[in-house]
């Protein structure tokens, strides 16, 4: 009786104790727009018109659409918590026999990402929940925005979350633990997430199936020279414009258990990011590694290599940019076996 009347005692003053705390405190509250507009022009492209397997020549064509499309809130609560949200209309316009990897939308709005980030210890312990990209992968948790082959994404990372989350944009619900020490020449930046996969690439069906298990990703970076990032965050540069001496070295990790999709899924990736003033330069490797329902096992491996040099132009720059990118897929593998060259 007395554990009844102290839980409806709780819950006649709770309200009362809960609206004389002071609110929290807002600040640097930004309203971002991003778009990326191309003109793209296609000879000789061939398509399954049919369905049937069979390649068709189809007309050339100049397609005009906007590849990248954006707008976002962020700001920060109480000095500690940053949040942001951004919605995406990417690929609107686009002629799905353009020649450029991506697939029209039709107008199509959606949520890009979702996430707050708690600075408990700005140092060690950062705090972030909600939908945003595991960070394995730089040229995944690079923003197209800010990464310097920016027409079109390097391959790299559509195989890579393919097998990792199934979805193409690489994002999943999750949360996630890291932190950044910088210390005169060097720094260490590191991650730990926790996510719960719903594609139906990795679960069977969409939404769920009647195996679960969650998926765990890890990420450490060490930068010799001048650190590529100053403040702790989940966001990544290629191009420093002149303003980074320093080069990056990282591994991750991410594994997951049965589903109704495979036995266990892992992938190990490397990469590195190297800045000079004017020079820049990432590489990246990745092993895509799956045991099958069936018993049996694979492993499908891709990587890139890509190197720019910012030219000063008046106010803005010209950097000319060289990418190679290689796939090759296992026999076994459910979506892309085989090779792409790049």
């Amino acid at each position: 009786m007395k554990t009844t009347r102290r839980a409806l005692l709780w819950v006649v003053l709770a309200p009362g104790w809960l609206l004389a705390q002071p609110a929290p405190r807002v600040a640097d509250l930004r309203f971002s727009v991003g778009i990326q507009l191309l003109g793209v022009y296609t000879h000789g492209a061939k398509a399954d018109l049919a369905g049937q397997g069979f390649l068709e020549p189809v007309s050339d064509r100049f397609d005009l659409f906007a590849r990248r499309a954006r707008l976002g809130i962020s700001g920060r609560v109480d000095d500690s918590i940053d949040f942001r949200v951004v919605f995406y209309y990417d690929n609107l316009g686009k002629d799905r026999f353009s020649g450029t990897r991506s697939a029209p939308t039709d107008g199509t709005v959606g949520v890009w990402d979702a996430f707050w980030t708690w600075h408990a210890r700005p140092e060690w312990l950062n705090f972030t929940a909600g939908y945003f990209r595991p960070q394995i992968g730089r040229e995944s948790i690079t923003s197209g925005f800010q990464t310097n082959s920016n027409m079109d994404k390097l391959p790299t990372q559509i195989y890579q979350r393919q097998h990792t989350v199934g979805r193409s944009n690489g994002r999943e619900m999750g949360l996630n633990v890291g932190g950044l020490r910088t210390s005169g020449r060097w720094s260490i930046n590191y991650n730990a997430g926790f996510f719960d996969t719903t594609h139906e690439k990795i679960t069977g069906t969409a939404g769920g199936a009647a195996k679960w298990s969650p998926l765990l990703a890890g990420r450490a970076a060490l930068s010799l020279g001048q650190p590529e990032m100053t403040q702790y965050g989940i966001d990544y540069q290629v191009n420093y414009f002149h303003r980074r001496k320093g080069v990056t070295g990282a591994i991750a990790y991410a594994r997951q258990g049965a589903t109704n999709v495979f036995r266990r899924n892992e992938t190990v990736n490397l990469d590195v990011l190297a800045n000079y003033g004017g020079l820049n330069f990432d590489a990246e490797l990745d092993f895509l590694r799956r045991g099958t329902l069936a018993g049996g096992h694979y492993t499908d491996r891709v990587w890139h290599i890509r190197t720019g040099y910012n030219i000063p132009a008046r106010s803005t720059w010209v950097e000319p940019v060289v990418a190679v990118a290689r796939f090759r897929g296992d026999a076994l593998s459910p979506y892309a076996h085989g090779r792409d060259r790049y």
